[in-house]
């Protein structure tokens, strides 16, 4: 049983960063070089600051953070699932090529058979979770948005935003799978020890900073 959960979480996970994914590509061609935060003042953006590090879901949730990395002809994906006290259960990364709009939204119908609840999504794509949260974006990406709010409306379901420098150990996997062009598979007790010592970091609430 735990085993099928997990595997739901995992499928459910991948179908969040497809999205976050799609979020992002789409938008490309919108932006002719203006920044991510110029659009979030042309959408009249409203988020709160929130502290770089939250490790821990609340009490009963699992906490699920994602990240994806698109260059040339190839994307990738990072994510990480860990229960209410912090602790990894489950990481991943993976690559494949561009998904176009279509593939994306019968990924995102495959999420109506999933049924989950309590899970707390983070992402660091502040124009994502506003396009989600608060709508806006091209048209090309409303059916998407469409099916990810309704995958979100499961049960206590949350979704918000964290910094970049909160978000590093599923940005290093995402980064680990394009560099790799591989598909791989993390339990707990088989994560580097790099991973841990960020996992570690955020757990408790320490500061990270961003690479230059």
């Amino acid at each position: 049983m735990k085993r099928m959960q997990l595997d739901m979480l995992v499928m459910q996970l991948e179908i969040i960063i497809w999205i976050v994914l799609l979020l992002s590509t789409s938008n490309q061609s919108a932006r002719s070089g203006r920044s991510e935060y110029e659009l979030y003042h042309q959408f009249t953006v409203e988020l709160g600051m929130r502290s770089l590090a939250k490790g821990s879901a609340k009490l009963g949730y699992s906490k699920i953070n994602t990240d994806g990395c698109v260059k040339y002809e190839f994307a990738s994906r990072g994510g990480i699932i860990r229960d209410s006290l912090g602790q990894c259960v489950h990481a991943f990364f993976s690559l494949y090529r561009k998904c176009p709009i279509l593939e994306a939204e019968l990924r995102a119908i495959l999420a109506q058979r999933i049924v989950l609840s309590d899970l707390w999504i983070e992402s660091d794509s502040t124009l994502a979770i506003h396009c989600i949260i608060r709508g806006g974006g091209p048209w090309s990406i409303q059916a998407t948005l469409r099916h990810i709010r309704h995958l979100l409306a499961f049960n206590r379901d949350t979704i918000s935003h964290i910094f970049r420098e909160g978000n590093q150990v599923v940005n290093l996997l995402a980064s680990k799978g394009w560099n790799r062009h591989c598909n791989f598979e993390y339990s707990a007790k088989d994560l580097p020890q790099r991973y841990r010592s960020l996992i570690h970091i955020d757990r408790h609430g320490l500061p990270t900073h961003r690479s230059l």
